[in-house]
């Protein structure tokens, strides 16, 4: 099922999916960090009740319709599509992410100049959808490339607690923080809050805590 959404004022077709509605029903144990194996994600993808996702580029976005129906199991895909993507300049594939030996990225790391001294990232910044090029732009604004890394959690449910794992252990001093578009009581705030302290606590390298660092907009009704 594809939702049009993003809050950018433009009509029903520019409006939230109300993301969070379908993040309260899935069927995701929050306190629950499942085993690692080579099966993680098919098994979670198994378990779970319905799949959503909120992609930000064509490739993953072609990679999640292509396994879904590549699966061997049949499972609900709520995937959140913004219209401003559509002809956004930066959201874009070369033909080579979709070739052979590529799949869908449940999570896409930070893949500029701040991989390159992790140790010196003062900020590790999760977010998921198309807040990922607003983010981008205004980090790139303020000379943070190398003080700033941004990771996309393009799966959201079932959570990616394996990546998301990885990917603060990558960051050893970074403040740990999640940005999105929405209102503080809306999108993913309330659901992958208490699944990151979860990861956070079943990792003997990694002790963060994110309570209070999430950049949103104000509740609202």
């Amino acid at each position: 099922m594809l939702q049009p959404h993003g809050l950018e004022g433009m009509g029903p077709e520019h409006s939230s999916a109300r993301l969070e509605r379908f993040l309260q029903m899935s069927a995701d144990d929050p306190d629950y960090f499942p085993p690692e194996s080579e099966e993680f994600a098919v098994r979670q993808l198994h378990d779970i009740n319905w799949i959503v996702a909120n992609t930000s580029t064509p490739a993953n976005y072609f990679h999640i319709l292509r396994r879904q129906i590549a699966l061997p199991f049949r499972k609900p895909l709520i995937l959140m599509t913004p219209k401003s993507l559509l002809r956004h300049p930066e959201a874009r594939s070369s033909f080579d992410l979709m070739s052979e030996n590529t799949e869908f990225l449940r999570v896409i790391p930070e893949e500029g100049i701040a991989t390159d001294n992790p140790a010196n990232v003062k900020k590790l910044v999760f977010c998921s959808g198309k807040v990922y090029y607003d983010l981008k732009k205004a980090r790139t604004e303020k000379n943070l490339e190398k003080d700033v890394a941004i990771a996309r959690v393009e799966q959201i449910s079932p959570f990616p607690y394996d990546l998301v794992k990885k990917e603060c252990a990558k960051y050893p001093n970074a403040a740990l923080c999640w940005s999105q578009e929405e209102h503080k009581n809306q999108g993913c705030w309330t659901y992958v809050q208490p699944r990151f302290n979860t990861t956070l606590n079943s990792s003997r390298d990694v002790r963060l805590d994110i309570r209070s660092r999430v950049y949103d907009r104000e509740t609202t009704a």
